[in-house]
């Protein structure tokens, strides 16, 4: 690739050299001519060659267009892959910002769900001691209320008594209160 671009890159100055010794070649012939007795034939033969230089080198003009041509052509291959390739980079970058604040907003969370755990964790400890408590009352509950039990089946049995009585003393009251009117006043 290097060695088609400077060869392009000297085109010019080669193209240069070349019509310069022509020219120089033609010159000689010329002074060739004079002097010696054929010099048309010689002159011939020098056009010839001259020519078939010519030729070469504008075979090489074309071999080296051609290049230039497919140079040119790869270029802007290479240029619009590149600018593919900035449009990627460019969607990375920004992917990557979008990745980055969603990892922000997941830190975010991360840090309240920390906290949060903390919360639960006092919480889950106070349950925790609260059930030890519990249990530990538990036996003592269970026996109260058995006394409570027993406590319901006597009232049950002081009601059964009472009520009987209930009738008795309510005559022993009327008598009573016809006692305090029949008699005369402490006075």
């Amino acid at each position: 690739m290097f060695d088609r671009v400077l060869g392009l890159a000297l085109t010019p100055w080669r193209t240069l050299r070349l019509l310069a010794r022509a020219a120089d070649d033609l010159s000689a012939v010329a002074e060739r001519a004079r002097r010696e007795p054929d010099p048309v034939e010689e002159a011939r033969q020098r056009l010839d060659t001259l020519l078939a230089q010519v030729e070469t080198l504008i075979d090489g003009v074309r071999a080296v267009d051609g290049s230039a041509r497919t140079l040119a052509a790869g270029g802007e291959d290479l240029l619009r892959a590149t600018r593919d390739l900035d449009a990627t980079a460019r969607a990375i970058e920004s992917g990557g910002r979008g990745l980055r604040q969603t990892g922000d907003v997941l830190d975010e969370h991360t840090q309240e769900l920390t906290a949060g755990a903390r919360d639960v964790t006092a919480v889950t400890n106070e349950l925790t001691e609260s059930v030890r408590v519990l249990r530990a009352a538990f036996p003592r509950l269970l026996e109260g209320m058995d006394s409570v039990e027993q406590l319901e089946e006597s009232v049950g049995t002081v009601a059964e008594t009472v009520e009987p009585l209930q009738g008795v003393t309510r005559g022993v009251g009327r008598v009573s209160g016809r006692l305090s009117r029949s008699s005369p006043p402490d006075g």
